[in-house]
């Protein structure tokens, strides 16, 4: 069997591509929609589940600052063994001698807080920095969901562009060896068959690069899960396109304002640097506590007498006032009020980025339903103009080069349609992602316009190739 140039080239690339996914790519047996690679997402991503973990380790301030709210409880044990002589003393009965015995010491004591401002103040903080950190799981659990469609529609994006280019070059190939048969019966000059041949090398050089553009894609894919199904569900051929619900731009901003989680982090680090400020405050003030002791001494002898045990039960109220630390109190609660000032200006800077965030979002989407509807009729003109423009360089009646440029038009309109497309649902979870609402939810949404045209991606396509 004869293989054309183009031919060999797309079986290379395929080739290529099949090698590079089968020895870096672990394969499942079953295709994978969106809904399913982020449920993988959720069980294998390391970027989530560093972010569980600190928020595990994060939410345990709270039991420890109440710790300190709560009665401690210590036991102390201790046995010494004692050796003594008798150096001299005006007791003529213990003039002199020696002994050695045992000492058994026990004491179990209760101590009672009764008083802290520090210690309230260090509680109020921990409940503020459990609220922060709350905040901060739900915006690592909401990229999660951008970072997983942002991967899946690049390997979409790509793949729709690898299906366009492989058409250009078919296209451009037909073309050359159409003009190289009329050169050959001396219909078509020299320049347009170099130039044929010029922009059909491009065109391969560019499948190329649109291949390993693919494989980089999926390989960020798998950066997320780990591994990769055999085929991905693409993106249905219609898909509504559907302005935002409220229409008011002004309530996505109040939205956001209210519910985005870089918002209430920041809102909880003022909280927490406001805690610690009265926690530092607390260095000036007394503190009081009380402490319950009961003790046990036994004592195996001495050098005057035989040995004794003594129970003892001590109840103590303590207050401690602090005079005079050189001035290291007074520069805490300075360095505390400074780091409340600075939360604060990152708080207002957050709510300034968050609504900058949403008014984009929201244009995006109003303006990428024009583009797509625009696009999608230049396709179709294109696809018209390049095919009128085939029949009529046939014919004689128009040159070579009106022909090329009429397929790399439509290679760019195909491009830009498919672009258009999935800036226009990641523009729709950029807006719900500012708002603080993404959810599992509108991946599920997102997910039936794939399922539901059950139509595969060219990585079937590019990990087979033919003879």
């Amino acid at each position: 069997m004869t293989i054309s140039r183009g031919s060999k080239a797309a079986v290379i690339i395929r080739l290529t591509l099949a090698f590079a996914c089968f020895t870096t790519v672990p394969m499942y047996a079953q295709a994978a929609d969106l809904l399913e690679i982020y449920q993988q997402a959720l069980e294998k991503d390391p970027v989530y589940r560093a972010g569980m973990f600190e928020n595990a380790a994060s939410k345990e301030i709270y039991t420890q600052a109440r710790a300190v709210l709560l009665p401690s409880l210590q036991f102390d044990y201790s046995k010494t063994k004692s050796k003594q002589d008798i150096v001299s003393s005006d007791n003529t009965v213990f003039a002199k001698g020696n002994t050695s015995f045992p000492t058994d010491e026990m004491s179990l004591s209760l101590t009672q807080s009764l008083y802290s401002y520090s210690n309230w103040a260090y509680f109020k903080q921990a409940k503020a920095e459990v609220r922060k950190v709350a905040a901060d799981l739900e915006s690592v659990r909401q990229d999660l969901v951008m970072r997983v469609s942002a991967a899946y529609f690049t390997v979409m994006r790509e793949s729709d562009s690898s299906q366009a280019i492989e058409a250009e070059v078919k296209a451009l190939e037909k073309h050359y060896q159409l003009v190289d048969r009329k050169f050959a019966n001396g219909l078509a000059n020299s320049t347009d068959l170099l130039d044929a041949e010029a922009r059909f090398m491009q065109a391969k050089a560019r499948q190329i690069e649109t291949a390993n553009n693919l494989n980089d894609a999926l390989q960020g894919l798998r950066e997320i899960i780990g591994q990769l199904p055999d085929t991905l569900d693409a993106l249905g051929v219609d898909i509504a396109l559907k302005r935002p619900d409220p229409a008011s731009i002004s309530n996505w901003v109040d939205a956001a304002q209210a519910n985005n989680p870089a918002v209430l982090s920041r809102q909880g680090a003022v909280d927490v640097a406001w805690q610690e400020v009265r926690r530092q405050k607390g260095g000036h003030y007394p503190t009081f506590d009380l402490v319950l002791t009961q003790s046990s001494r036994e004592t195996g002898g001495s050098l005057f007498g035989g040995g004794s045990e003594v129970d003892s039960r001590d109840v103590l109220f303590q207050m401690s006032m602090p005079i005079y630390s050189g001035g290291a109190v007074s520069s805490k609660v300075r360095e505390s009020i400074n780091r409340h000032y600075k939360a604060q200006d990152e708080l207002e800077l957050a709510r300034r980025q968050v609504t900058r965030e949403t008014q984009a979002a929201y244009t995006g989407i109003v303006s990428s339903i024009s583009k797509v509807n625009a696009l999608q009729k230049s396709v179709e003109t294109y696809e018209k103009a390049a095919e009128g423009k085939r029949t009529a360089f046939e014919s004689g009646v128009i040159s070579s080069g009106s022909v090329l440029d009429s397929e790399r038009e439509l290679f760019i309109a195909r491009s830009d349609f498919s672009a258009a497309r999935y800036d226009y649902l990641m523009n729709h979870l950029r807006l719900k992602r500012a708002a603080g609402n993404l959810s599992e939810a509108d991946i599920v949404g997102i997910n039936r316009l794939l399922n539901g045209r059950g139509m595969s991606t060219n990585i079937d396509l590019l990990t087979s190739f033919e003879g």
